[in-house]
């Protein structure tokens, strides 16, 4: 458990610095949890007072949009996913996040945060920081699906994620960046080719 303990808190200190008086006060606050591969963690119309970070494993994020499930993020290990908007304003879910493989995760609560940034600044930072970092990946993937075309979308989730391609079938990668699957192969077939 040390293990994952130090996983979260190097990614909490990658956002912005804490002390040990400041981890003193999120550790107890952390609720391990096991997730299966094709359990839902967050389900639409649900409100969700937690957030997690992923110590292993990955998950996707969707919307169903006329009947199809339509991705919208993939987390992989030092992540967080997170319904942002249910956990900020308390109100029901408009997504659904899944666990594409088992997976470990730290649950930290509504409540538990808000005492943190109650009573720390280094926690009110890293709470400001990270929700500042959640609305430029927000403004980023909204920029790639108006901009970009379906080829460079693809070249830079794979750069993104090195390994996305390893771990995430490809109908879901398409769903990601907008295109049906027979799309996406003739993407990758002109890629190859490029790349020959």
């Amino acid at each position: 458990m040390n293990d994952y303990y130090d996983k979260i808190l190097n990614a909490i200190s990658c956002v912005s610095p804490i002390t040990e008086t400041d981890w003193a006060l999120c550790k107890p606050g952390l609720q391990y949890k096991e997730i299966k591969k094709g359990e839902n963690w967050v389900e639409e119309g649900k409100t969700y007072k937690e957030i997690a970070f992923v110590l292993k494993g990955v998950f996707r994020a969707f919307q169903v949009i006329d009947g199809e499930q339509i991705n919208c993020n993939f987390y992989f290990e030092g992540q967080w996913p997170k319904a942002y908007h249910s956990f900020l304003t308390q109100k029901p879910s408009k997504m659904w996040i899944q666990a594409m493989e088992d997976s470990n995760v730290f649950l930290i609560s509504y409540d538990h945060l808000q005492y943190l940034f109650n009573e720390s600044k280094n926690w009110e930072r890293f709470g400001r920081i990270a929700t500042e970092n959640a609305f430029i990946a927000a403004q980023e993937r909204n920029d790639m699906l108006l901009l970009d075309t379906p080829e460079t979308r693809y070249i830079n989730l794979g750069i993104q994620y090195p390994l996305i391609l390893d771990r995430i079938p490809l109908y879901h990668i398409a769903s990601y960046i907008g295109v049906k699957q027979p799309s996406l192969s003739r993407i990758r077939r002109r890629i190859a080719k490029k790349d020959f």
